[in-house]
């Protein structure tokens, strides 16, 4: 059985001394054969083949080193998500049960912890899946999908080809392990004799900082969400004009490929969900009057059913959910397909085909929902909030769907006593997950067959993000009225609560951009995204400012 990691050491073979990756030094091909082989030896002498593997590294060149190791041993890999809280951590580890825990200690150091959890009844041997990534999951409970050696083998080829990725040239690698978008960053460059750049997390959460990486190392492809490149653009990056760039994980709209198409030599959109391993289908876009899906990848089939859903078929699908018959039953169900292999992945989107054949997205089937390129399912967050012992109902929605600048979940409950509501979720969903703003109700309105009306409380949200009349300019040296000018019309606010968290005033990661450049071009000093982080409310980041005055 062909595997990546057979793949990559052929090519070890063939280009033993060229740069691999570059990530606290660099590495050659020989220099990553080596480091994974011994970690994989590490593993096979504590766990069986066909075990799960869990991965938790912070390090991308760590985690390409866990990866191929894990494969190389014969088991299959679980990358854990570092930012997710402990209480959703345990529930990944406690429906998954891996063998063992590859715990980074260093870049490409672990320590190998056995986790002494039996595998649950009916858990077969993992022997023919290459890795499993857990995704929201409507019930509450994060679900995992297993995918297999030949998907991702095909799928790695196929983006090769298109859209495409040549030895010596170099991506940057900067994705969380957790998504499997990461997998395209750190293995498709070393199955084809590229190498990558691992981008450090501090370095990823500063748009100022990542725009002199990206000038520094001069990838030929960067890939990221639209949101992370409407934060970028937003923050006065002026491009990269030798890269390709790679844009998925959500909604390309067309101001936003019109800012990014003169700051590249090639702009594509790639689509795809977990389950149909990585991305299913390219588009390169030459105008941004035409926004499409494009056409599926080398091993990818469509088919459009009666109600327009796309559904998914090849060489590139997950082998379903773990421990999770019956769901898998149900995503993965039996039709006639051109290959024959009668197999298909109902992937909940509407499409349809545009004048020239390409898909185009319309919407989705169900509560699923994209934000800033997380996949979130509403259900997952209404369970979290009804677990609560004072919440008797909650609906979730997404405002501002339309303007991915903005958009935001919001949630409104029943719920008896004034419970602190976003305190019990940050123990329990990551901050993707989380609504920007939660509004108790006596009660939810209902239709007339007595379901909650979702329409109605969505026509009553107001509609965020709206000009707000701009006052006159504070005088120059007031730091404080200009901060608060800035947090105001960022935010679109009437007035400025100084000790009010910036995201839980309705920020996000695109504002936060905006918001960084405004701070700099009106006081005239760099204040690093990370400080914002640090420094949240408007009181605080005045302090940060006055303490540390780094000139701009």
């Amino acid at each position: 059985m062909e595997t990546v990691w057979s793949v990559v050491q052929a090519q070890v073979e063939r280009t033993p001394g060229a740069v691999a990756a570059r990530a606290a030094r660099t590495y050659t091909y020989r220099d990553v054969s080596a480091l994974a082989g011994d970690l994989g030896d590490r593993i096979a002498a504590k766990v069986r083949p066909g075990s799960l593997v869990a991965l938790d590294a912070s390090s991308r060149f760590s985690g390409a080193v866990g990866i191929l190791a894990a494969i190389a041993a014969g088991c299959a890999v679980l990358p854990l998500d570092r930012q997710s809280p402990a209480a959703r951590r345990a529930r990944v580890l406690d429906d998954a049960r891996p063998a063992l825990l590859l715990r980074e200690l260093a870049e490409a150091e672990f320590a190998l912890e056995e986790s002494g959890l039996p595998s649950p009844p009916g858990q077969s041997d993992l022997g023919g899946i290459a890795y499993v990534l857990y995704t929201s999951g409507s019930t509450g409970q994060p679900k995992g999908v297993m995918v297999g050696h030949e998907a991702l083998v095909d799928r790695l080829a196929g983006l090769a080809e298109q859209p495409g990725l040549a030895a010596d040239e170099s991506v940057l690698a900067m994705a969380a392990l957790s998504f499997d978008i990461s997998l395209a960053e750190l293995l498709l460059p070393l199955t084809v004799g590229a190498s990558f750049t691992a981008v450090p997390e501090e370095t990823r959460a500063d748009p100022l900082a990542f725009a002199e990486l990206v000038a520094a190392a001069a990838p030929d492809v960067v890939q990221a969400t639209p949101s992370f490149w409407r934060m970028l653009t937003a923050s006065g990056w002026t491009g990269a004009p030798g890269a390709r760039l790679w844009t998925g994980g959500e909604s390309l709209t067309p101001s936003l490929a019109r800012e990014l198409l003169p700051r590249c030599s090639e702009l594509w959109n790639v689509y795809g969900p977990t389950e149909a391993t990585i991305w299913a289908t390219a588009a390169r876009i030459v105008s941004a009057e035409r926004i499409s899906l494009g056409e599926p990848l080398a091993g990818v089939g469509v088919l459009i059913d009666d109600t327009g859903e796309l559904l998914l078929h090849g060489t590139g699908l997950a082998h379903g959910y773990l421990n999770r018959e019956q769901l898998t039953a149900e995503r993965f169900p039996q039709r006639d397909t051109p290959d024959g292999r009668r197999r298909v992945y109902r992937t909940g989107d509407l499409v349809r085909r545009g004048p020239d054949g390409a898909l185009e997205f319309l919407g989705r089937l169900d509560s699923q929902v994209k934000l800033r390129g997380h996949r979130i399912e509403l259900g997952e967050v209404e369970a979290v909030l009804e677990e609560h012992p004072d919440v008797s109902q909650a609906v979730v929605l997404l405002q501002d769907a339309d303007r991915p600048e903005i958009a935001a979940l919001v949630a409104f409950v029943v719920q008896r006593t004034e419970a602190d509501l976003q305190g019990w979720l940050e123990d329990r969903l990551p901050t993707s997950h989380r609504p920007a703003r939660i509004t108790a109700l006596p009660e939810l309105p209902r239709t007339t067959a007595g379901k909650v009306d979702r329409i109605a409380l969505a026509a009553g949200l107001a509609v965020g993000g709206q000009a707000v009349p701009v006052a006159a300019a504070p005088a120059p040296g007031d730091v404080r009225a200009l901060v608060a000018e800035a947090w105001r019309q960022t935010l679109a606010l009437e007035s400025v609560d100084e000790d009010a968290n910036f995201f839980d005033a309705g920020g996000n990661s695109a504002l936060l951009a905006v918001l960084q450049k405004r701070l700099s071009d009106g006081l005239g000093v760099r204040v690093p995204i990370k400080e914002i982080f640090r420094n949240p409310t408007a009181a605080g980041l005045v302090d940060h400012i006055l303490r540390t005055k780094v000139p701009n």
